[in-house]
């Protein structure tokens, strides 16, 4: 894990909250410079820390209304390939490795169950995908892409 100090847990903080505030409103609310603050998000950025900044869409007024957890069993050794092709749809939205009794775990989304079943009738002409096992969902009751921060270390008393 990235050591973090105070000021870039607090940066973190305040992008989760709404990565679209400028640098100067972070400086002006962390009291520090500007300068500061694109330095550290900068580093942050470099280290691969913050990889990018998208608007949270909502998914279903776009017309995909349909979305489903597709268990995959690929041929041995095909793994990889078979991921990278389905890591490329537009319907996958995750792309997983899993153990259990599948290889693979695809969450994705479709605009209809018809959508649904061509993808996984599509899917299931590819040689090396031996079974899949589609779980449609329902209702998201939690549906999170922000990444929590981890609880602030505890201070230790200086010793008197």
């Amino acid at each position: 894990m990235t050591d973090l100090d105070a000021l870039d847990r607090t940066l973190l903080e305040e992008l989760n909250v709404d990565a679209r505030r400028s640098h100067r409103e972070l400086a002006r609310r962390l009291n520090v410079s500007p300068t500061t603050v694109s330095h550290r998000i900068e580093a942050m950025e470099h280290e691969g820390l913050i990889r990018g900044y998208v608007p949270l869409l909502e998914d279903e007024p776009l017309g995909w209304d349909l979305h489903a957890v597709v268990g995959i069993r690929v041929s041995k050794g095909r793994l990889r390939e078979v991921e990278e092709r389905l890591a490329k749809d537009d319907h996958a939205y995750a792309v997983y490795d899993v153990t259990g009794d599948y290889d693979a775990l695809v969450i994705a989304r479709f605009r209809d169950r018809r959508d649904l079943d061509r993808w996984v009738k599509h899917a299931l002409q590819d040689p090396n995908i031996e079974r899949t096992n589609t779980q449609v969902i329902l209702n998201r009751v939690k549906e999170e892409r922000r990444v929590p921060l981890p609880p602030r270390p505890k201070r230790t008393p200086a010793p008197s």
